[in-house]
């Protein structure tokens, strides 16, 4: 799949500002100091790793990588030029927390909260890139829905999984924010869900202009058994993380295969969304 590396690009980046952001969403529900904050040093690494990986994947996609930087030049105008500083300024933020993380000991709760608003506003632009491309399966509010909505899912899954996989240092409050973290899957699932009509509807409308050799609405078409296991998958998952808030102590091995479902779900629905050439 020629579009194969921008897969890997937009979820690891999408990963990384999400689970920055579910740190700071379940910020009240955690302890804040020592070793009982869930925004330890690890954490903080592997989200600057999964950004770098992500960045490093989106140059796989040029023909020439190292002319990348001449995407910056068109701020005032250019989505891709905005999404690149943007992506600069998260990396940076990042690395800035890790360091004070590690003079300090102490979480820099206030920079990792601007890290996460750059990060969306990062998101953002990227979506920006595609909902104004001319390809017409990404003209609709349906793109900034399914990449935002990515942030959320994927920082709230792999939060799920480290909450499950690392044994309680303070099962109530580690039953807290896991429950925050399900409602918040549940409702973004269902608003995407919700926005799937309008946006079948605003295809149906659509006269598809000479794209050649992009067939997007062929490809969208000849896309629908995987675009449907990838919302199955996303709608299991969401309803396995909130049975957890029917139990006293929820259950770990739900909340791990949910999450799960919801990462698979993500994979394939974005790779439905890159697959443009029938």
């Amino acid at each position: 799949m020629h579009e194969f590396p921008l897969v890997i690009f937009t979820l690891f980046m999408q990963g990384a500002v999400g689970f920055t952001l579910m740190l700071c969403f379940t910020a009240g529900q955690m302890p804040r100091a020592g070793r009982h904050t869930l925004a330890t040093l690890p954490a903080l690494v592997c989200t600057g790793i999964a950004a770098a990986l992500g960045l490093l994947a989106s140059t796989l996609h040029l023909g020439y990588p190292l002319n990348a930087f001449n995407a910056l030049r068109h701020l005032s105008c250019s989505w891709l030029s905005r999404e690149i500083a943007l992506a600069g300024v998260f990396m940076a933020l990042i690395a800035v927390s890790i360091l004070l993380l590690m003079m300090k000991r102490a979480t820099p709760w206030p920079l990792l909260w601007l890290t996460a608003l750059a990060g969306l506003a990062d998101m953002f632009a990227m979506a920006s890139i595609y909902c104004h491309a001319s390809v017409v399966t990404w003209q609709h509010v349906n793109t900034w829905a399914m990449f935002l909505g990515s942030v959320v899912l994927i920082g709230a899954s792999v939060l799920q999984l480290r909450l499950a996989l690392r044994p309680a240092f303070n099962a109530k409050a580690e039953l807290a924010a896991s429950r925050r973290l399900s409602l918040l899957a549940l409702a973004v699932v269902l608003i995407r869900l919700l926005i799937q009509p309008a946006y079948y509807h605003f295809l149906a409308q659509t006269v598809v202009p000479v794209t050649f050799p992009l067939q997007p609405l062929s490809a969208f078409n000849a896309c629908a058994g995987l675009r449907l296991t990838g919302w199955c998958c996303s709608a299991a998952g969401a309803m396995l993380l909130m049975t957890g808030l029917t139990r006293p102590h929820g259950s770990r091995s739900s909340q791990m295969t949910g999450s799960a479902l919801i990462l698979l779900g993500e994979l394939l629905l974005r790779l439905a969304f890159f697959t443009i050439d029938a």
